[in-house]
Parts: structure tokens; C-alpha cells; sequence
């Protein structure tokens, strides 16, 4: 009797079949997004960068008004100091209001990345720069970035954002001096009273 592999083979592609298809057709635990399409197309990336372009006008027209002094007078060093102090406070300014804006965005973004993960069933939503390959269809950067523009943000300059908390805060530091120093005080001129009550109690000389 010729004994043939070739049944067993078939039946067991057969039976192997549906869950080849349940695999095609499962829904995969992974998926990527390009962070840097998300900042750069969502709308409120385009807001951001729209934001610092006026505080970089903002700071430019300063920079202009002394360089208009300077082309009058070249050798007014008042002049040439003021603007080497507010150029470098400008790059300083620029590079916090860019990583704030950064920030916020990237909060936001991260926010919506995971709410999508949850209500997707998806296990891992990874950057698509740390994947080194990736199906197409894992890319879900499409659906983010319409998530993403359906949010509202607010940006504010990081700077007067600083100098506001610093005013805040003054009060505050100011309320607690009052309430402490006038019973420090208090307690320091009752002592300071008292001292020389005692001194002299101690160097009268006993009567006989």
C-alpha cells in the first residue's frame, strides 16, 4: 500500500486555514504615529507657530529701533550695549517660549494619543521614528491629527506667565511677614522692658 503524506498535509492547511484568517482579520495590538506630522500639520501646531512668529516680531521691532540709533551714530556705545543686552535676552526669551509651546503641545498630543489607544483597543501606540519598519496600515497619524484639531489651546508667554506668579505671590510672603514680625517685635520689646527691671531688682542693695 503506497502511503501518501499529501492528505494528512491538505487537512492539516485545512485546519490551520480559519485561523489564518482570524489572523489577517484579528485587529493588530500596535500601531504608530509621526509625532513631528502631528506638531507640525494639527491645527493647534499651526497655532503655536503662529504664536511665536508674533513674540519673534515683537522682539525684533526692539532690536530694529536700536539698530536704526546705531546707523545714525555708530560710535553711540550706549546704544551698541543696549543692543547686544536685548539680543541675547531675546534668544533666551525665544528658546523658553519655543519649549513651552512645546510642552503644552506635546501634554495635549500625549493626552490624545492615549485616549485613542483606550477607546482603540490598541496595547502600544509607538513614535513611527523608533519603529524600523511598520505596515502601513499600523500609521494612524491621520486619526490623531483630526483628534488633535478638535482640541482648544491657550498659549501664553512663559515669561509674563513667570513674572505673574512672582506678583501672586508677593501678597502672600508679604501677609505672612506681618503676621510674624509685629509678635516677634512684641515679644523682643516686652523682654527688652523687662531687663532692666531685673537688673535693677538685682543691684539694689538688701535693706537691714
Amino acid at each position: 500500500m503506497r502511503i501518501s503524506l499529501f492528505a494528512p498535509l491538505a487537512l492539516g492547511l485545512c485546519l490551520l486555514l480559519p485561523a489564518c484568517q482570524q489572523a489577517d482579520t484579528a485587529k493588530p495590538q500596535l500601531a504608530v504615529v509621526d509625532m513631528a506630522r502631528i506638531m507640525r500639520d494639527s491645527e493647534p501646531g499651526k497655532a503655536g507657530v503662529k504664536f511665536l512668529e508674533g513674540i519673534q516680531a515683537e522682539m525684533q521691532s526692539s532690536l530694529n529701533d536700536i539698530q536704526s540709533r546705531l546707523q545714525k551714530n555708530p560710535n553711540d556705545a550706549q546704544a551698541q550695549k543696549e543692543l547686544q543686552t536685548i539680543y541675547m535676552a531675546a534668544q533666551q526669551r525665544m528658546q523658553t517660549e519655543q519649549q513651552n509651546v512645546i510642552n503644552v503641545l506635546y501634554d495635549m498630543v500625549q493626552r490624545v494619543i492615549n485616549g485613542y489607544r483606550t477607546e482603540k483597543g490598541y496595547a502600544v501606540i509607538l513614535n513611527s521614528e523608533a519603529a524600523a519598519a511598520y505596515d502601513a496600515k499600523a500609521d494612524v497619524t491621520a486619526d490623531i491629527v483630526a483628534a488633535v484639531n478638535k482640541q482648544k489651546v491657550d498659549f501664553k508667554p512663559a515669561a509674563k506667565e513667570a513674572d505673574q506668579e512672582a506678583k501672586e505671590a508677593a501678597p502672600a510672603d508679604k501677609a505672612a511677614g506681618k503676621d510674624v514680625a509685629p509678635a516677634a517685635d512684641q515679644k523682643a520689646g516686652k523682654d527688652a522692658k523687662q531687663a532692666p527691671k531685673d537688673a535693677d531688682q538685682k543691684a539694689a542693695p538688701a535693706k537691714k
